[in-house]
Parts: structure tokens; sequence; C-alpha cells
């Protein structure tokens, strides 16, 4: 297949932007001030028709400089629009970086190009996916965006790889070492024990396995995979912004495990766990948590709260494991960063 460059040096092709405009077809953030009809800045969007099956031609597609350019301003401009709710910024940003994505693969880029756009896609991903946690299926749904963020991160890691193999890939500078180590290091807590994420780990370069970002994460898997969860819940706040986030979604799911492991445990009627000690484990912020996690799990409290007794036949093992929340120790941190900095790589702690 011949290899086809994009020529379009602006954020949307022309011949999109004219028919999108006519038929009034833009999105809430591609108007001038919100008012309707009256276009501000278009980006081009993804679509899956017929036309896909033809080569697009070279003014249909964007230039490297163009997409670079489109990624910036999606995660700047539009994630720090707050005139509507982050989910309506979500699905726009998605939309517009999926067709981004999709001219990174017509355009044949080599793997040093494809590292440098999808890298800040991964980060919008990874913290978009603790950003709308809480919200309902029909406003967000992870399942979608666990599955665009593994596809993402994978072909990212596939691209380290491929320069790996090269001649060329000792000439590294610190920010591409340092961008690598942390996106390593989110694939590491993004797949908290997977046998194969953690496989990778152990193959990986000296230079990514001595970062001290990705040593902490490795030795979270590292614990969850002994079975230790408690020096688990000990590193997760430990972790930078958005690594922290990620981990955060894993977090109901250790919560359950602890706690059926603490059924076992002090599976005795003279026995019973004090709810401080179990907050501070559990990583909750105050004791209502730990309470919605007994009532849901049917695990009793003392009658003046100040204690868990724990019954293992009492454990409700069908109960479903409840949906992540936004946690104040990950809150804390993403209030002290700027989002976009961090989003596209610029700094990482």
């Amino acid at each position: 297949m011949a290899q086809v460059r994009g020529s379009c040096e602006s954020f949307c092709p022309d011949g999109e932007a004219k028919m999108r405009i006519r038929e009034k077809l833009l999105h809430y953030f591609e108007l001038k001030n919100g008012q309707k009809n009256t276009p501000g800045v278009l980006v081009k969007e993804f679509t899956r028709s017929a036309a896909d099956v033809k080569m697009p031609l070279p003014k249909e597609m964007r230039t490297e400089a163009s997409l670079t350019k489109t990624v910036e301003y999606l995660l700047k401009d539009i994630i720090l629009d707050t005139r509507k709710p982050y989910n309506v910024a979500y699905d726009f940003i998605f939309d517009r970086l999926r067709a981004v994505r999709r001219e990174i693969v017509i355009q044949m880029y080599d793997a040093r190009q494809k590292i440098c756009l999808l890298e800040p896609i991964v980060m919008f991903l990874a913290y978009s996916r603790y950003r709308l946690c809480e919200e309902p299926i029909e406003k967000f749904d992870p399942k979608i965006c666990n599955q665009h963020l593994q596809e993402c991160l994978t072909g990212v890691l596939c691209c380290y790889e491929e320069l790996e193999d090269l001649e060329c890939s000792k000439e590294r500078s610190i920010r591409e070492i340092e961008r690598r180590c942390f996106i390593e290091s989110l694939y590491q807590v993004f797949n908290l024990g997977s046998p194969e994420s953690f496989t990778r780990a152990l193959t990986l370069p000296d230079y990514v396995r001595q970062d001290a970002t990705f040593k902490l994460c490795f030795g979270i898997c590292l614990a969850f995979q002994q079975g230790n969860l408690f020096r688990v819940l000990m590193g997760l706040p430990q972790l930078p912004h958005i690594l922290c986030a990620v981990a955060a979604t894993k977090l109901q799911a250790i919560r359950r495990s602890l706690l059926l492991i603490f059924t076992h445990a002090y599976n005795n009627k003279q026995l019973t766990v004090p709810v401080p000690y179990l907050l501070r484990l559990l990583l909750f912020d105050g004791p209502s948590g730990l309470q919605d996690q007994c009532r849901h799990y049917n695990i009793s409290l003392t009658a003046d709260r100040k204690a868990v007794h724990f019954n293992k036949t009492d454990f409700n093992h069908n109960a479903e494991i409840l949906k992540p929340q936004q946690e104040r120790y990950v809150e804390s941190k993403l209030k002290r960063i700027y989002i976009p900095e961090v989003l596209l790589l610029k700094k990482f702690n």
C-alpha cells in the first residue's frame, strides 16, 4: 500500500468543515461562544462509513504538525472548558482523538511519530476513567474507556519495543525516557493483577526498571501478586496524580478482598476489629464509607459502631463489587496539578 501524507494544516479539513456548517452538524464546543449556528473552531470528527474503504485524499488528512496541535488544543482548551459537564467534554474529545488515531494508521506513521501522538491520548483516557467513575452508564461507559485505553497503551508499548530494536534508540533524550517510564508505570497499575503486565515488567530495560516511579508501581504489583494487600494499600497513596487516580479505580475490589480475608481471620464471636484501624487500612476518609461496605457485604458493626464483627458465614459473596468512587487522597493530588501539563506529559510529579 502506498504511503499517503496529509496536507491539511488546520484542525478540520475544508471539505468536512463546509459540509458540517451547511448541515448544522456542529458540536457545542465547535460553536463560537456557544452561540447556535455560529461556527467557532472545528475539529475533524471520527467517521465510520462506506467511504472508509477508499483511501482519503491528502487534503482530507492532517499533517503531523496539525495532528499534534489538535491533540494539544483538545487537551488544553477543551478539557479546561467548564461551560458543560466533564462527560460532555469527554465525549467530544474522545471522538476527535479517535479521528487522530485513525489518521495515524492511514498515514502509516513510524514508531516515534506514533508515540508522540498516542502518549497524551493514553493520559487523557486514564484521567477520564477516574474523573467519570461515578457517572451513570448513560453518561459514561467505563468498559469502552477501558478498551480504548488498553488499545492505546498496547500500541505505545509496541512502539517502545520497536525503537529498542533500532540502533537509534541509544539516542533517547531525558524527556523520552521520563515519558516512557511514566507510561510503563501506568500500564502496570492499569493492569494490576495481570500476569502479562507483570511478566513484561521483568523484561524491561534497566533504565525503566530503575526509575523511582516504576519501582513503586512494580512493588505494588508484586505485593498484589503475593496476596499482600496491606502493602498494596499502603503504596497506592504514594503514587503520583494520574497513576494514583487509575489505581483508585481498583480500590473497591481490593477493599472487598481484604474484608473477605478478615471474615476468615477474625471469625470469632469474641473478636472485633476497631473501626479507626479499618478506616486507615482501607483508605476511607470517614466512617460512612466503611459502613456502606459493611452493609453491602452483610458485615456487622457493634452496637456503638466503634468496631466491626466479622463472620465468614454471613459475608455476602453474591454482592457485586461496589462502583469505583472519587477518593479524597486522589482529589488532593489532582487539585495541585495543572491538568493539561500532566496529560501532555510535560510534568510527571
